[in-house]
């Protein structure tokens, strides 16, 4: 929906003119956020005839070949870098190098580079832009992700729902079918994938459309992650749990600029200017409730233990606060910005390698506090 909110902006010259009035620049402001560390850690020695590993419960970073990311415009990086309204380029780009998790770009800090430290040959990783035209629509469905060489293993497609997620699997294996036919080992390679979903269906929670309801979310993540499954070989999968996005829109209305905007797109339906405190109360609770459903999701395909696949809850969202205007995109004060997404990368990266009892839970006090890098050795396992 994204891009199709664009287009009607460029037809129409009057609401460029008024929001040139209105696009203000002003300091960021809020709590600073501390630098991130250099990433120093150093690889280690494997053998070059080392047998890969059997159980997925025995991942050390060096045997994940194949890097996939599922979710909307956030995993898409969607105007990561934009400029404000009527900066160059007029339609945003969805920043998909520097995406989180599968982002390539050189010197970006995301889970992909780091994995790249001790397996250089590993695959699925995005290396440019797109256009956001995987927004759009035809008869209820979305448009892939175009560029495939380009968006590599990124499945997210902006303005997609929970119910968008068994459309993404399909284009992730087409793409392992097809434009990596030749270099990833279907049935054999190991391969991590990375699902945060639940932002738009969060925007429409106060219609209390059953569509929408945290049963249903539920219902249909764990029926997309069977699908994984049954689609896909030896995949271990994280998820992540949804924060309250409701920050982001109070955190909008501190702002001349991004108070215009988020006026003017109307870009999530249950946070607008004519919004309730009680349609805001529902967005908030819908989300406790995702997370509930996430953990249970998470519980169950642990407790198959199969040797090929599991899926892990990497927390680090569950609280996550917006405590500065650099997180959010200078474009819609509403997507992460090129900082968010390297504070995401490197959070999830110390995660992974951590117990269930020792994960962060909330990003935002490294952010403030500052962080250092977990470096994993040979014998440490994804979990």
């Amino acid at each position: 929906f994204f891009f199709q909110i664009l287009v009607d902006m460029k037809v129409s010259f009057i609401i460029f003119s008024l929001l040139f009035v209105f696009a203000l620049c002003s300091e960021e402001g809020g709590i600073p956020v501390s630098p991130l560390p250099r990433f120093t850690c150093n690889p280690y020695e494997v053998e070059p005839d080392e047998p890969a590993p059997t159980n997925v419960n025995q991942l050390a970073p060096h045997n994940i070949d194949v890097i996939m990311s599922m979710g909307d415009s956030m995993t898409a990086a969607f105007a990561a870098t934009a400029g404000k309204l009527l900066s160059t380029p007029l339609i945003p780009r969805e920043d998909r190098y520097l995406s989180y998790t599968a982002g390539g770009g050189s010197m970006q800090y995301t889970v992909n580079n780091f994995l790249k430290l001790y397996n250089k040959n590993i695959l699925g990783y995005s290396s440019g832009q797109t256009l956001p035209i995987d927004g759009l629509e035809i008869f209820g469905h979305h448009i892939d992700p175009q560029l495939k060489e380009i968006v590599g293993l990124n499945a997210g497609i902006s303005g997609a729902k929970v119910q968008d997620i068994p459309q993404e699997i399909d284009y992730l294996v087409s793409q392992l079918q097809t434009t990596y036919a030749d270099t990833i080992d279907f049935e054999n390679s190991w391969k991590m994938a990375t699902i945060l979903i639940g932002a738009n269906n969060l925007c429409v929670a106060c219609h209390n459309n059953t569509a929408d309801s945290p049963e249903t979310y539920g219902q249909l993540l764990n029926s997309s992650i069977a699908q994984l499954e049954a689609s896909i070989p030896r995949v271990r999968v994280n998820i992540l749990p949804m924060f309250n996005i409701t920050q982001v829109y109070y955190w909008s209305r501190t702002n001349t600029y991004c108070t215009r905007i988020w006026d003017l797109f109307e870009e999530c339906p249950c946070l607008t200017k004519d919004s309730t405190e009680q349609d805001l109360q529902t967005v908030n609770d819908y989300a406790v409730e995702y997370r509930k459903q996430i953990d249970n999701i998470a519980a169950y395909w642990q407790s198959k233990n199969s040797s090929t696949f599991t899926v892990s809850v990497q927390p680090i969202t569950e609280s996550l606060k917006i405590i500065n205007g650099a997180l959010t995109s200078d474009f819609d004060c509403f997507h992460p910005s090129e900082l968010a997404h390297a504070w995401l990368g490197s959070v999830i990266w110390n995660s992974i390698w951590l117990p269930a009892d020792q994960k962060p839970t909330n990003a935002t006090e490294l952010m403030i506090n500052g962080l250092e890098f977990v470096c994993p050795d040979r014998h440490t396992y994804m979990q």
